[in-house]
């Protein structure tokens, strides 16, 4: 029989997920901060519309993170699409200002805690992603695989370098099973440092052996000009 803490938790989680949902279903709108942000990443009005980018203020931020955050002016929730259909109960907010931990570390992004992970499928090309046969874009960042699926290229994001697996786990997320991996050209894009950055090449190569384990045939790229997250 589940406690009276794990009902407190699914209840406030629900919560959380109705919150969510009326975010994203309602026209919203975007801060002239949070759209020139979007713009200087290479988006365009029609991605940010059809990704339904909305501006958030610090109270609905507490409700749908389940804590609050000292500094925090504003945000940007990025609601994931589901490659079934619709969007996920997934929740990642871009916060405004950037914000910093105890060790100096810039927080850009927050989502609640032990929410896990999920993939970013960019709406434009997700038919191509799922149905097609053409190389996947495998990008680090929602906002760098948009600004690549804008170009017509199936593209996918991940969050963060180690944001393809479960925690405790190097198998790829189930996000996966909906791309048909088995003979695919896979070009991975991790953030530019992945070239000096041990952690980040460590991760990346990871994740391109979890591919190929898969079936799929791995490049690792880097873009001509890295995009502001």
């Amino acid at each position: 029989m589940p406690s009276h803490d794990d009902a407190q938790a699914d209840t406030k989680h629900a919560s959380r997920v109705r919150l969510l949902r009326s975010l994203v279903a309602d026209e919203g709108s975007l801060a002239p901060e949070h759209h020139a942000d979007l713009r200087a990443s290479g988006l365009t009005d029609e991605t940010v519309r059809l990704h339904r980018f909305r501006s958030i203020r610090p109270k609905k931020i507490e409700r749908l993170l389940g804590f609050s955050m000292k500094g925090l002016d504003s945000g940007v929730l990025i609601p994931f699409a589901d490659p079934r259909g619709g969007f996920t109960d997934h929740i990642r907010v871009k916060v405004f200002p950037t914000l910093h931990d105890a060790k100096g570390h810039a927080i850009k992004y927050l989502q609640p805690r032990d929410s896990g992970v999920r993939l970013f499928f960019p709406l434009a090309t997700l038919d191509q992603v799922v149905r097609g046969n053409a190389p996947v874009w495998i990008i680090e960042g929602e906002k760098k695989s948009l600004a690549v699926a804008q170009l017509g290229l199936p593209a996918v994001g991940f969050c963060g370098i180690e944001g393809w697996h479960a925690a405790g786990s190097r198998s790829l997320l189930p996000d996966f099973d909906c791309i048909r991996l088995r003979r695919r050209q896979i070009e991975l894009v991790p953030d530019g440092d992945w070239q000096t950055n041990p952690n980040v090449a460590r991760g990346a190569f990871r994740l391109a052996e979890a591919l190929e384990a898969r079936g799929a045939s791995v490049r690792l790229v880097v873009l001509p000009a890295e995009l502001p997250q």
